[in-house]
């Protein structure tokens, strides 16, 4: 379990060769699995340059793009177990491919120790423009007098989007039809322009196409609103509580790094992500910046890699 990792990071603090009083004597790399320019990428710059600041020693965003995350998080479990290396984790990377693939080049709960929360960006329910529906219950009823299944925009078996379209459907005892797409723009175009029935993309992606008028939400997928779009339901008041969804980034270390260096590695996360400024940076690219301390953090990781565990053995998804 995730608990046994930190306990091995810190008994390892005992015999390790890192000192509280030396550590960082040079610079940190933060792995990120998505390209240059990526939501991702962007938080993890704003979150280094912060971290730079209190560890008085660059920090460095590499990006290990490939393999659905598998590149970067291998890379950062079979790295240097010293804190110079870390990785900015995915939902996906970390609590939904393990459970997902047949293999998996990773064990996300040996190898790693959870570090900090980092941000969470909720998804939303949308449907184009067009549609008559004006919430998720009228648009059910609707799909439901087609009597036919109802096609939705996904990035393919095993992504969020496709898990929590799927979660929808069996909440709503309707037919669903996965149409499987390369990237999130692409899914976007084919929504506005009416060729899918529905699809549950993160807000950061889709929210100028929503203020503009050019797709409509009908809910958010999280237990609380969001304030980007206060007004907007949660599935929960809608009535479909089993359909939540949120994507979350944390920081992440091999699991065998020592404590010191993971005590001043989340101290450095926690400073960064209390500052104002920079948490009106990140809410700038559409996400809400985290606020968990570090034992709050690995009580959240460990739920959620049990919780999405469930969800994909009851949908039945598996990739070989």
């Amino acid at each position: 379990m995730v608990y046994a990792a930190c306990a091995a990071a810190c008994s390892s603090a005992l015999s390790g060769p890192v000192r509280a009083d030396e550590f960082p004597s040079r610079p940190v790399s933060i792995y990120v699995a998505n390209a240059p320019g990526s939501q991702a990428d962007l938080l993890g710059r704003i979150l280094a340059q912060g971290m730079a600041a209190r560890l008085g020693q660059s920090v460095i965003v590499e990006n290990r793009v490939g393999a659905s995350g598998f590149i970067a998080a291998r890379a950062t479990a079979q790295a240097a177990a010293d804190g110079y290396t870390v990785m900015l984790g995915s939902s996906g990377v970390m609590a939904i491919n393990p459970h997902v693939y047949a293999s998996v080049p990773y064990d996300a709960r040996k190898d790693f120790a959870a570090v900090a929360y980092v941000a969470s960006s909720p998804s939303v329910f949308l449907v184009s423009a067009e549609t008559p529906a004006g919430n998720l219950r009228d648009f059910t009823a609707a799909a439901a007098e087609t009597g036919r299944p109802i096609n939705f925009g996904s990035l393919g078996t095993g992504a969020t989007t496709n898990i929590v379209s799927q979660l929808f459907g069996h909440a709503a005892s309707l037919p669903v039809t996965e149409i499987a797409y390369k990237s999130e723009p692409a899914i976007v175009n084919d929504l506005v322009a009416g060729r899918l029935d529905f699809s549950i993309l993160p807000i950061a992606s889709t929210i100028t196409y929503i203020r503009s008028g050019k797709l409509k939400a009908l809910a958010v997928t999280a237990k609380k609103r969001t304030d980007f779009l206060a007004e907007l339901p949660t599935t929960i008041e809608a009535g479909y509580a089993p359909v939540q969804m949120t994507q979350w980034f944390g920081l992440f270390a091999p699991a065998a790094t020592p404590g010191p260096a993971v005590d001043k590695l989340a101290a450095a996360a926690q400073a960064t992500l209390a500052d104002p400024d920079t948490r009106r940076r990140i809410a700038q690219l559409g996400v809400e910046p985290g606020g968990l301390d570090r034992t709050a953090f690995l009580r959240f990781f460990t739920s959620q890699y049990e919780e999405y565990g469930t969800i994909v053995r009851q949908l039945g998804i598996k990739v070989d």
